[in-house]
């Protein structure tokens, strides 16, 4: 049981890490853009013992640096966006389906 707990600890913890490299490579090497929220996902994921972890996601569209328009996942909507909301967000050209949010306009 211990070992369950541990592994699940550390699955938790690789997907957090993972959530901050993501953010600080963006912050760091990204392209800003001005987007708006397209639509929003709401889902249910269940955890172990039937445990019921609601999530939101949102997805923004956005002109990319040569001019084409492109959808993404904002990877850290740290508040509630209704579709339409205009942000600042930055973006990797190499993954461009995931941004990260820096603002409301």
């Amino acid at each position: 049981m211990m070992n369950i707990a541990i592994a699940l600890v550390g699955i938790f913890a690789f997907f957090i890490l993972r959530t901050y490299v993501w953010q600080y490579n963006a912050k760091l090497n990204g392209i800003d853009a001005e987007a708006y929220v397209s639509w929003i996902e709401h889902v249910v994921r269940y955890g172990s013992g039937g445990a019921e972890y609601p999530m939101t996601y949102y997805y923004v569209r956005f002109r990319r640096i040569d001019g084409l328009e492109t959808e993404a996942r904002l990877m850290n909507p740290n508040r509630r966006l209704k579709t339409g909301t205009r942000v600042r967000i930055r973006y990797i050209p190499e993954r461009e389906e995931i941004a990260t949010l820096m603002g409301t306009v």
